[in-house]
């Protein structure tokens, strides 16, 4: 009986831990997500250059992440797993049960989020 009890607040801990983790890293990527909406606003491409990943600053299109990285909202999705994650600024919903929604997608490079440049349009 103390073995299972153990086991059991062993796995409560467990996942206690991983969702602190997954808040924090949805925390970051709405930072940084606001962070490149301010850049893009003020038309500061220098600041919008620095917030994608190394990778992708040669290419970045700053003309597509201003037309739809709208503001975050209740309706707004962050879905994330492992060093990437896709943000839908606005969920929608085709024929009321089919979701979609514009995605713009980030990558994690040494521990924090940066955007890749692509855009799905939905």
């Amino acid at each position: 009986m103390l073995t299972v009890a153990a086991l059991l607040l062993l796995a409560a801990a467990l996942l206690v831990r991983s969702y602190q983790s997954a808040r924090q890293q949805e925390k970051q990527i709405r930072e940084r997500y606001q962070q490149m909406r301010v850049a893009l606003s003020a038309g500061d491409t220098n600041v919008a250059r620095a917030l994608f990943a190394p990778d992708f600053r040669g290419g970045a299109n700053f003309d597509m992440l201003d037309r739809f990285a709208k503001p975050l909202g209740a309706r707004s999705t962050i879905r994330f797993s492992g060093s990437q994650a896709v943000v839908c600024p606005e969920r929608l919903f085709h024929y009321r049960i089919i979701p979609g929604g514009h995605t713009i997608e980030m990558v994690k490079v040494d521990g924090a989020w940066f955007f890749t440049g692509n855009v799905n349009i939905d």
